[in-house]
């Protein structure tokens, strides 16, 4: 491409993310003289060139949020591979690129690209009854969640989650330190079903469900492999029927989609290193590691606002 064409391409403006037009001359040029342009030119104009040719807004972010969507996406990968607790760090970090509930809409498609990675790479220790208990409790909270999120605005609920997690780490703390007073917990059909309903409703509000199905699976006595197993297929299963609720909601874009499409590395670097750590780690330090994460992700939840 000539430098006069490439100079030639308009930039949106950052207050409005269009086009700026003169009257009656068409989009304005990005330099007035040839050698007046920057990198940041270049980069507009290579946006420009992307959005042009894909008819997709392309997301328009500075070098510290790309910094922080990379790590989102390495975040992402890892907690697939079965250390979940860290999938909180994604939700935060794309939080702070995206902000609103917008970031769940971003969130959503990585979150179902790693699940199908990772159900394949763990597709041989899969607990299925385990998944049909929580299925239908599941999807009868993601569609209240769906309800609230039509008429709420998802700040109000960060706290309300971050509570319902630290409860489920108290009853899983109650469960090792008194086995006896919580015994019945594992085969008790009212407390499958409130765990399956409080997933449904924090996945489709915030993203952030793994922390709950966390303490039921390891409630449950589950063996590492077998947890991380149940663990994929269940988020997979969960995750895909978010999407039709999600698009609704208008969460999804085609800018959307475009910077999770650029997120794919780094998600497959993550569930590369998150397997690896996963098969280095005992049974102890690993559900050790999982509950601190766990209860890390939902302290901030609820203490930050």
């Amino acid at each position: 491409m000539a430098r006069e064409t490439l100079l030639a391409i308009p930039i949106p403006l950052p207050e409005t993310g269009k086009f700026p037009v003169a009257a009656g001359r068409g989009p304005l040029p990005i330099a007035l003289h040839p050698f007046m342009f920057s990198l940041t030119d270049i980069h507009a104009s290579a946006t420009a060139l992307v959005t042009a040719a894909s008819g997709w807004d392309w997301p328009q972010l500075t070098p510290g949020q790309w910094t922080l969507a990379l790590l989102a996406g390495l975040c992402c990968g890892i907690s697939k591979a079965g250390l979940s607790g860290v999938g909180m760090l994604t939700v935060l970090l794309m939080a702070e690129v995206v902000p609103g509930k917008a970031s769940s809409g971003v969130v959503l498609p990585l979150l179902v690209f790693a699940d199908v990675i990772a159900a394949l790479m763990f597709r041989q220790e899969i607990l299925w009854h385990h998944i049909r208990a929580l299925s239908a409790p599941v999807l009868s909270g993601i569609v209240l969640g769906w309800l609230i999120m039509l008429g709420l605005p998802d700040a109000a609920f960060r706290p309300v989650i971050g509570a319902m997690v630290l409860l489920m780490l108290a009853v899983h703390l109650v469960r090792s330190r008194m086995p006896r007073l919580a015994e019945h917990l594992p085969h008790s059909k009212a407390f499958t079903r409130g765990t399956g309903l409080f997933t449904g409703v924090a996945t489709m509000i915030a993203n952030a469900a793994g922390p709950v199905a966390t303490i039921y699976l390891l409630i449950q006595k589950l063996p590492k492999k077998e947890f991380v197993a149940t663990m994929a297929w269940l988020f997979l299963l969960v995750n895909l029927s978010k999407v039709p609720f999600s698009l609704h909601l208008g969460l999804i874009s085609g800018g959307s989609l475009t910077l999770n499409v650029v997120l794919v590395p780094t998600v497959l670097a993550g569930l590369a290193l998150g397997r690896a750590a996963v098969h280095r780690m005992p049974q102890g330090p690993f559900q050790a590691v999982v509950l601190i994460l766990s209860a890390l992700s939902a302290l901030r939840l609820l203490l930050v606002r």
